[in-house]
């Protein structure tokens, strides 16, 4: 016992000081740039419109992103089975066409593609002055133009409200505009069109309503501006572009949200559709139009990683480019790497917290799963399937059924609830609920005719009790296992799996009281304490 007892803290201890001393290594020898090593948000964005044809020729637009110094577009991909396909850019926007002719049914049309972006933050001096004049080529940004009067009277009323004395900075004036605009003038939520002067007269507005607004007040103080519309990047999906305000100061032009309070800067997960006060979306008259955004969020190495890291052996750019090679993506490099932090929570849960859960390692494979389904939908599919797939099970109970042919059977019956699923939830607009298909088909399975065990053998409330706790046990890998932080670690650092086995190494000499236990015995043991 004492040899076993040192062997194991000697492989407890180098399971801990290797990797720690392989990342000081990198990070003081090799002198690899911390900033370098966290790998770089990017989203994927996918666009899908749906058209109801009659039989009439039928077109669509949009504007596409173009890639320029804040943002980086990449690996983008069109699906429009029937439509013909065409985009033309000029300066500032690129625009996609879909054409088809005598179109009849539903018809589905898809945009994807991949970003990159990175915030931006200007510095105004403070002594700068409004300038007189400007190059020709801003003159169209000081013009009236519809939604968007200038040195009209009510603007001017709104701009002696906020600045009494004109001759003022640059900084000065742009900053009592954006106060008014976010501080004065409610937000509302709605998607309908505002022009400057509606939005000023009702006190409250719209991203598009508050941006005329801006435009229109910095216009008539000889300010260039102009509206730029675009999306909020955020795992899920949405029906809402936002807008949002860039005026010409010292020779940039400058950023402005007066929505979500970000004044001369925009985050990294601002994405740039298009320049100009026009309509996202523009199609035939009388058909049923429907669109939608979904967007994942990933983590990719960043490029000046090969250039800093260069052709060290060590570089872990090198596990990206291996895993790619062979087919691998590196989101689901992601998700392999990941999976043992999900597993080590479940083995928390299970030997220390003493919950009970359905496998021993099925929260963590699908905590995995819902990583695009979101927790919330991911929950309820699981349940669905369980609670659907069990009743069946139960069903074939009666008929006598061998073991082998009842599970083929309950495997085809998951397949057919989340195809179904899938489809349901597609018509009904719940993007999230239909990567439903992603969860493992053999696994839910399995999990359903223990579900249906438990309950013929130990009555319904001890299954309902098993999968609450499974379901509190996904809820905590999920959380785990979706930190930005934990997987930029991960990726950077992957020896740190070591740590994980030494951690597990530990857990499994575990021979405390469980804290159920606990709480179920408190009362004996408090009272043998007191004597």
């Amino acid at each position: 016992m004492p040899k076993r007892k040192m062997f194991f803290l000697l492989l407890f201890t180098l399971l801990i000081a290797a990797p720690l001393g392989l990342i000081s290594y990198k990070l003081l020898v090799l002198d690899y740039r911390m900033n370098d090593l966290i790998p770089a948000t990017s989203y994927h964005i996918d666009i899908g419109m749906t058209v109801d044809g009659h039989g009439d020729s039928i077109e669509m637009r949009t504007f596409l992103p173009k890639s320029d110094s804040r943002q980086q577009i990449t690996q983008e991909i069109q699906t429009s089975a029937g439509f013909r396909f065409e985009t033309r850019s000029d300066a500032l926007n690129r625009v996609a066409t879909w054409r088809a002719d005598s179109v009849t049914g539903q018809q589905n049309v898809r945009y994807s593609f991949v970003v990159q972006a990175q915030g931006v933050r200007y510095d105004i001096p403070a002594d700068l002055q409004i300038p007189t004049t400007y190059p020709a080529s801003l003159a169209p940004y000081l013009k009236s133009e519809a939604g968007v009067p200038v040195n009209d009277p009510l603007i001017n009323q709104a701009i002696d409200k906020i600045l009494p004395q004109r001759d003022v900075s640059v900084l000065e004036t742009l900053t009592r505009i954006h106060r008014y605009l976010q501080d004065d003038l409610k937000n509302k939520n709605f998607s309908g069109y505002t022009d400057a002067i509606t939005a000023y007269k009702l006190g409250e507005a719209s991203c598009n309503g508050k941006g005329r607004l801006f435009v229109a007040m910095a216009r008539t103080l000889n300010l260039p501006a102009r509206s730029v519309s675009g999306l909020i990047m955020q795992q899920g999906s949405k029906r809402i572009s936002h807008q949002w305000v860039e005026v010409y100061v010292n020779g940039y032009w400058v950023p402005f949200d007066t929505i979500n309070d970000h004044f001369s800067e925009l985050p990294a997960n601002f994405l740039t559709l298009y320049y100009g006060d026009e309509v996202l979306f523009r199609h035939s008259s009388n058909v049923n139009f429907q669109y939608y955004f979904q967007m994942s969020k990933k983590l990719v190495p960043k490029s000046s990683l090969r250039e800093n890291i260069g052709d060290s052996k060590l570089n872990i750019a090198n596990i990206y480019q291996t895993f790619e090679d062979v087919g691998v993506s590196q989101n689901l490099l992601k998700i392999i790497l990941m999976i043992p932090f999900g597993a080590l929570v479940t083995v928390v849960f299970r030997n220390v917290i003493g919950l009970e859960t359905f496998g021993t390692f099925l929260p963590a494979l699908i905590a995995s799963a819902a990583r695009d389904t979101g927790l919330l939908w991911g929950s309820i599919g699981f349940v669905l399937v369980i609670v659907l797939t069990a009743l069946i099970r139960r069903g074939m109970d009666w008929l006598q059924l061998l073991h082998s042919p009842k599970m083929a059977i309950l495997l085809t019956v998951v397949v057919m609830i989340i195809l179904g699923a899938t489809v349901v939830s597609d018509s009904l607009g719940l993007m999230e609920l239909a990567h439903l298909s992603l969860f493992p088909i053999a696994i839910l399975a399995i999990t359903a005719e223990r579900f249906a065990i438990f309950e013929a053998e130990q009555g319904f409330y001890k299954a309902a009790k098993v999968t609450a706790a499974t379901l509190v046990v996904v809820a905590a890998a999920y959380v785990v296992m979706d930190s930005q932080f934990l997987q930029s670690m991960v990726l950077a650092f992957p020896e740190l799996l070591f740590v994980l086995i030494a951690l597990n190494l530990w857990l499994g000499r575990w021979i405390g009281m469980r804290v159920t236990e606990f709480f179920r015995f408190r009362k004996l043991i408090w009272s043998e304490g007191s004597k």
